[in-house]
């Protein structure tokens, strides 16, 4: 085995002498993309070269230890330029984010894969119909490091996510496959921890319509992971929503029918009266903006639950996406409490099923 590389591994990956094997594998899938052909053209063989020897070295432990006394005289990397924001003030590189939040990257990941079943299934549902925050947009201001430790987190954060089985997702009549985004939502946390900094240097005090444009990319990347974790599954209102599924299993054949029914005439129109298979955003769920995220995220999975729920024996081919619908909407209300809005009686359906004339 050699003494020494040849060169500072700890330069050639641009992290501290204490990173650990987190921030190597980090450092190093950031700048291998560096130096692919596309990027760097032919240079970018050799420097791939080394840095799967700088990698290599820092990850084996007995290598390692003869890299104690680094070379006093080695050259400091140049700092990257970095993109500017307006008015010329520049904002740190991408290698000062990275050591800076390198323990709060660390300990994310590491409560990924602390996540029990049912946070993991709050947290693939969480985001219901709302498209994310598209990082991609800002590709061009974080420049071409920073873009890539970005990316480099997203791989570590796919990687760790995946070690673990989802559980199956639904499919609903009319809806298709719901499918579970969690890997989505653990990955715009992450790159928020990230990129906070930067999105708020940049970004300094920009105002849309009264509110800091920053504020509110740190609500999209952050609070469907924040309303997920640390709560029962279907959150505050859990027992309520329990008692509803064993309900909804159990209905007899002319209870499902009058729920599909109250749904198609009650529920199955729009707002102005036309015949219509969805409510709320898209064919989702009515989700205005009063009610709290935990409760909203308790709602989504308690749908996805619902979706599950088979129709009786004997119910007709046309009524079974109504009572689908039916089923979910109220699965939905009894996790959020929104039994009722703008004149619209959200619990009628299932009161139809189970009260009849009432």
């Amino acid at each position: 085995m050699a003494d020494s590389p040849g060169f500072d591994p700890y330069i050639v990956l641009g992290v501290d002498r204490d990173a650990d094997e987190v921030v190597v594998q980090l450092a190093y899938r950031a700048r291998i993309r560096e130096a692919h052909p596309d990027v760097a053209g032919a240079a970018g063989l050799e420097q791939a070269k080394r840095l799967n020897v700088a990698r290599d070295w820092l990850l084996d432990l007995e290598r390692r230890t003869l890299l104690d006394a680094p070379p006093a005289a080695a050259p400091a990397p140049p700092r990257p330029t970095g993109p500017r924001r307006r008015g010329g003030r520049r904002v740190p590189g991408a290698q000062a984010y990275v050591g800076r939040h390198a323990d709060e990257i660390r300990a994310f990941l590491h409560s990924i894969e602390r996540l029990v079943p049912d946070e993991r299934a709050r947290v693939n549902y969480s985001l219901g119909d709302a498209p994310p925050p598209d990082l991609e947009l800002y590709r061009e201001y974080l420049g071409p490091e920073l873009w890539a430790q970005s990316q480099a987190l997203r791989d570590e954060v796919e990687r760790v996510w995946e070690r673990t089985l989802d559980e199956p997702a639904p499919s609903v009549p009319g809806l298709g496959r719901l499918l579970p985004t969690g890997l989505l939502v653990a990955n715009l946390y992450a790159q928020w921890i990230l990129l906070e900094d930067f999105f708020r240097e940049a970004l300094g005090g920009l105002m849309v319509r009264g509110v800091r444009v920053a504020d509110s990319l740190a609500w999209r990347c952050t609070t469907p992971w924040i309303g997920s974790v640390r709560h029962r599954r279907y959150g505050p209102r859990h027992t309520e929503v329990m008692d509803f599924m064993l309900a909804a299993g159990d209905l007899p054949l002319d209870a499902a029918e009058r729920l599909a029914r109250s749904w198609r005439v009650n529920m199955g129109r729009d707002g102005r009266g036309h015949r219509s298979e969805s409510i709320g955003p898209g064919v989702w769920l009515p989700s205005p903006p009063n009610v709290p995220d935990v409760l909203k995220i308790s709602g989504y999975l308690a749908a996805v639950d619902a979706s599950r729920i088979a129709p009786p024996t004997g119910l007709g081919e046309e009524l079974r996406p109504a009572f689908h619908y039916g089923v979910r909407l109220t699965a939905y209300v009894s996790a959020t409490g929104l039994l009722d809005e703008a004149g619209r009686d959200y619990v009628r359906p299932w009161r139809d099923a189970v009260m009849p004339g009432a």
